[in-house]
């Protein structure tokens, strides 16, 4: 194969890797236990889809459509359950086992259930267009 077919083929198969780790730029915390029917994680302008098993990242927004459902679990064991017509942004995630820890969702449309994990529960904080949540004893 001559050099610059080579060299064509190699900018294709980064540009390709780039692509497929656009969402890794931030850390993993977590990943979708299950989903079912449309559901979306966007990060700025790049929407993907969520299948079980795919990675959660900081500042990702998940997004459900009609009759939509996710299940997400953390690195900490909280875990998130997400209804149809929802869009929550996963703000902030800090595991930290010694206790200085941060996690903010702001849950801005829709229905959810948020379970805590293993962190101080004062490390929670969950913000709704109505006020914020934060967890207490």
């Amino acid at each position: 194969m001559p050099k610059h077919m080579w060299t064509s083929a190699c900018a294709v198969a980064a540009l390709v890797a780039m692509q497929a780790t656009a969402f890794a730029q931030d850390p993993t915390i977590g990943n979708a236990t299950a989903t079912k029917n449309k559901v979306e994680g966007v990060m700025g302008s790049k929407t993907e889809p969520i299948a079980k098993g795919t990675n959660l990242y900081t500042n990702e927004v998940v997004r459900t459509g009609d009759a939509s459902v996710a299940d997400l679990k953390f690195l900490d064991d909280s875990t998130m359950n997400i209804g149809p017509i929802s869009e929550v942004k996963l703000d902030k995630f800090v595991y930290d086992p010694g206790g200085s820890g941060a996690v903010i969702i702001n849950a801005t449309k829709g229905a959810f259930r948020f379970v805590t994990g293993k962190q101080d529960q004062k490390t929670y904080q969950i913000k709704t267009p109505y006020g914020t949540l934060g967890i207490r004893g």
